[in-house]
């Protein structure tokens, strides 16, 4: 590792670790205030304390991409302006010179981001989302709806009793879409692939009677579909591994999985964007001339890139959600975009 790469390297690694500081900083004035008038009302200092610790992870994995540009903005500008990107062009050091370490900070950054986000996150956001649906907004800790489902010709319909357990209605059909058996349950509870119900009454269509109708005590009805399904937890709460599993789950039953898609490609899309920030941040930032005005125009530029990043990723979660573009495209849209404009930028800067 040369002088040049290391000297480079720690020196934006710092920015990014200080604008990574002040934002948190930002953010537990913000929410301290802002939490602070639930207190005495179902929030206790304690919980206080627990919410803000935990929203902090969330934070730093979604705002990774901006800490990193505006981190390696401040540093660049700070470069330019004590003649030092000068001294390596004059020096007949091309822009990868300068480019590699920042990457270096990038990637490690990057890879920081999809660790919070795959082993961290999904943890911590069970617990914050408990803490603040419970004591803060005074919902119940779960909520059911009542739910259709799919799982091959036989069509469900369950509403929720209590937690686990919930009343269920089964419409079996043909291949042509005739129905060929109903089932309904006063009671009915989802365990090891198999639905147990109670007080079951079954419905069969008849050529002589019209509708033959029986009833049973206790029945067991094997299926893939289960209150999971029907209560689907959060996409923020799970990691790569089991979004892709709950996605098939999803497709299987017939349902959208819209959310889900776009949470898995989001877990990569994100920590990639950090490699293109920095390369928009060397492009607004690495300049060779010393005014302070091209310095405000650099870091206020970067600034606001960053918020249209994130305005662009919010912009595109809504459009996914109401199912106007594909879940994939939306999570990939502001980390290609915004990755082309960098790399337009630079090529642009240097001639090509």
């Amino acid at each position: 590792m040369s002088v040049i790469f290391r000297w480079i390297f720690f020196g934006c690694l710092s920015r990014s670790l200080t604008t990574l500081a002040v934002i948190l900083a930002i953010f537990v004035i913000i929410e301290t205030f802002d939490k602070a008038r639930y207190l005495g009302h179902g929030l206790t200092s304690t919980l206080l304390v627990e919410y803000i610790a935990l929203k902090a992870p969330f934070l730093t994995a979604e705002f990774m991409p901006i800490i990193v540009l505006i981190g390696a903005s401040i540093y660049l500008t700070d470069l330019s302006k004590h003649y030092e990107v000068v001294a390596i062009r004059a020096s007949g050091l091309g822009i990868p010179k300068i480019l590699m370490p920042l990457l270096a900070v990038a990637a490690i950054a990057a890879l920081f981001s999809f660790t919070i986000g795959e082993w961290i996150t999904p943890v911590t956001n069970q617990r914050l989302d408990h803490i603040e649906q419970v004591y803060i907004q005074k919902k119940d800790d779960v909520h059911h709806g009542v739910q259709w489902l799919k799982d091959g010709r036989h069509f469900f319909r369950l509403t929720a009793l209590a937690p686990h357990t919930f009343a269920l209605l089964m419409l079996e059909v043909d291949e042509k879409g005739t129905w060929v058996r109903r089932i309904d349950a006063a009671k009915a509870i989802y365990a090891d692939g198999n639905w147990q119900l109670q007080q079951v009454q079954i419905s069969q269509p008849s050529d002589s009677k019209g509708t033959t109708i029986s009833r049973q005590k206790q029945m067991m009805l094997p299926s893939t579909v289960g209150p999971k399904t029907a209560t689907p937890p959060e996409p923020r709460h799970m990691n790569a591994r089991q979004l892709h599993h709950y996605i098939k789950v999803l497709e299987h039953a017939g349902l959208s999985s819209n959310a889900y898609i776009y949470s898995l490609h989001r877990k990569f899309s994100a920590p990639i964007a950090c490699l293109f920030m920095i390369i928009l941040a060397s492009a607004l930032c690495a300049r060779t001339e010393n005014r302070s005005k091209h310095a405000s125009i650099g870091i206020m530029s970067a600034i606001s890139i960053g918020l249209l990043y994130y305005i662009l990723g919010n912009a595109g979660y809504l459009l996914s959600s109401g199912e106007q573009i594909p879940a994939a495209y939306a999570a990939w849209l502001p980390t290609m975009t915004f990755g082309g404009l960098a790399l337009f930028l630079l090529l642009q800067r240097e001639g090509y």
